[in-house]
């Protein structure tokens, strides 16, 4: 009896976990991050064109996901579909951030 109780109470503990990561809110902060990642990647790479280009696409397409968020019928989307959002958005978010890191440094003299 416990058990199973127990197994219950999980299931829903995750359930509520995963639809507060999905929430729109959520999601739109995430967006919001990676396109501010972009823009200040795309600041530090001005020797990359080809990298610059990429990264404008993805400030325009952060800029174009944080308005469909934004919808009221974005609430429509599975959460499957939401989750699998936000994992993307995560990996971006990373992808970006080692950008960041093998950015060339201003000037080769320490600070």
């Amino acid at each position: 009896m416990f058990s199973w109780l127990k197994r219950i109470w999980n299931n829903y503990r995750d359930y509520q976990e995963v639809s507060k990561q999905t929430r729109p809110e959520a999601l739109l902060d995430l967006s919001r991050e990676v396109r501010a990642l972009a823009a200040a990647v795309n600041r530090f790479c001005v020797n990359e064109p080809q990298l610059q280009t990429r990264l404008l696409k993805v400030e325009r397409e952060m800029k174009m996901l944080e308005e469909i968020i934004e919808r009221p019928n974005f609430r429509l989307v599975t959460p499957e579909k939401r989750l699998q959002l936000r994992e993307n958005l995560i990996e971006s978010r990373e992808h970006l951030l080692e950008a960041v890191k093998e950015a060339p440094t201003a000037s080769p003299l320490p600070q």
